[in-house]
């Protein structure tokens, strides 16, 4: 998923000009799940970009292949990105240590600025470069409290460590009805937008909205929350 918001298009030429991008961006890293780099936009400036790759990429029996959802670091360690290439150790039927690799330009290339997957088509839209600068930790925790215990946050129970987009995300440890929230506080928080919701579905009005400004501070919920939409406001192709 591309991040949301006003598009511009790409002509056939853009289109066929989008060149992989190890050549041509700097400072190429793989920090929490996500490839991140400086890519030039092609009229003298530069935009600092993400793409979430364990939404891109599974790991089948050893071998790194794209697959939408796939989830591949459950199974993969010690991950490394050199020359455009995805190195890692990866969990096979029979081997627990199998050396994979991936060729990530088969599918990722930077489109005037942008890091963006063809993983699901051809790029015909790119989003606009956003204020939000790409973090530089990607992990923020979630603590909740339990409607008994009022609205104070120093008695949280529950704490959702997060460093990935989920467009709803509830947790029922008892499977007994809905487990709902009084108040939460966020902390780690550099760039993403976390939208409370009153149903475990996320389809109700959103009951509040945090984000980086939000950081440290206690909010109550009213009506009281359920489950959470996540998602990162920087510049992302997730």
């Amino acid at each position: 998923m591309h991040r949301p918001s006003f598009l511009l298009a790409l002509t056939g030429a853009g289109l066929a000009s989008a060149q992989g991008f190890s050549s041509e961006c700097t400072d190429i890293s793989l920090t929490d799940n996500w490839l991140v780099a400086t890519c030039p936009t092609g009229s003298g400036s530069s935009i600092t970009s993400s793409v979430f790759l364990n939404n891109k990429i599974v790991n089948n029996n050893g071998n790194l292949e794209w697959v939408e959802n796939g989830r591949f670091l459950g199974s993969c360690v010690d991950c490394a990105v050199s020359s455009g290439v995805l190195s890692c150790t990866c969990r096979g039927n029979f081997n627990p240590n199998v050396a994979a690799s991936l060729n990530l330009e088969e599918h990722i290339s930077n489109y005037a600025g942008h890091l963006l997957s063809n993983q699901t088509g051809p790029i015909t839209t790119i989003p606009p470069d956003s204020s939000v600068p790409v973090p530089s930790s990607f992990d923020l925790s979630l603590s909740l409290v339990a409607p008994f215990l009022g609205t104070d946050c120093s008695r949280a129970g529950a704490i959702l460590g997060l460093n990935n987009p989920q467009p709803c995300y509830y947790i029922n440890p008892g499977g007994v009805g809905t487990v709902q929230y009084s108040a939460g506080i966020q902390s780690g928080n550099q760039g993403w937008e976390i939208v409370a919701y009153e149903d475990p579905e996320c389809t109700s009005e959103p009951v509040y909205t945090f984000t980086a400004g939000d950081e440290g501070v206690c909010v109550a919920f009213q009506p009281y929350a359920a489950a959470f939409g996540v998602r990162p406001l920087w510049n992302a192709d997730y």
